[in-house]
């Protein structure tokens, strides 16, 4: 419950490898002058077996010797509300997985996750660019139906219900992608029940855009995530 931080982790790996020569780099351990290339020196030089670090230790180091990656709650950044969230984890992932096998003895990647199907770790975890940025196909679709419920709903807004209607978005919902389905939102709000009432009973007579299966309607919502 008190998260699982680069020291905590470092405690539990200390416990699990009592043997292992084990170093950690993050903002602690290398905020004074060099003690990053202290650090790195000890591992080209075999001094170390397990190298703990935040983000700084993905990117850039080559050890041939290094045949074990792992990605501890890479999940961390997926779920942020940022539209580049899922390229972000992708990004980090992929390069961190490079830190493996870099020699001939080969290497594998572990991957802690609570979303092995997102697209963005499958494609990191294949070490495939094409596939991650195939992904964005679906999400385009899903933001082209978004403006079509928007255009529909400010037209219904001015025409039939004398602009008494606040039509938000479309944007993106926090959480982009869920289930393998890419998210957007519009939100409508009023002074009035009556009009949301006409909106929803209009949409439920066909009287909206297309893509009606891909379209949910939530009236008074408890969550826009």
């Amino acid at each position: 419950m008190r998260g699982l931080g680069t020291q905590q982790l470092e405690h539990f790996v200390s416990r699990r490898f009592p043997e292992a020569r084990i170093a950690r780099m993050d903002l602690d351990t290398t905020s004074t002058k060099w003690a990053h290339h202290r650090i790195l020196e000890r591992m080209a030089l075999g001094k170390l077996d397990i190298l703990l670090g935040t983000q700084m230790i993905a990117k850039g180091l080559d050890f041939p010797n290094v045949t074990v990656v792992g990605v501890v709650d890479a999940d961390t950044g997926l779920h942020l509300p940022d539209f580049r969230a899922g390229e972000r984890t992708f990004q980090l992932v992929a390069q961190v997985a490079g830190r493996a096998g870099r020699g001939p003895k080969g290497g594998r990647v572990f991957v802690q996750t609570r979303a092995p199907d997102h697209h963005a770790i499958r494609a990191a975890a294949a070490h495939s660019v094409a596939d991650f940025a195939a992904a964005h196909e679906d999400e385009r679709l899903a933001q082209e139906a978004a403006e079509g419920v928007a255009a529909w709903l400010r037209r219904a807004n001015t025409e039939r219900l004398g602009g008494v209607l606040t039509v938000l978005g479309p944007a993106p919902c926090p959480i982009m992608r869920l289930k393998g389905k890419w998210r957007w939102h519009v939100l409508i709000k009023s002074p009035e029940a009556r009009p949301i009432g006409r909106v929803v009973r209009a949409w439920g007579r066909g009287r909206g855009v297309g893509a009606r299966g891909a379209v949910v309607v939530d009236r008074d919502p408890v969550s826009l995530l």
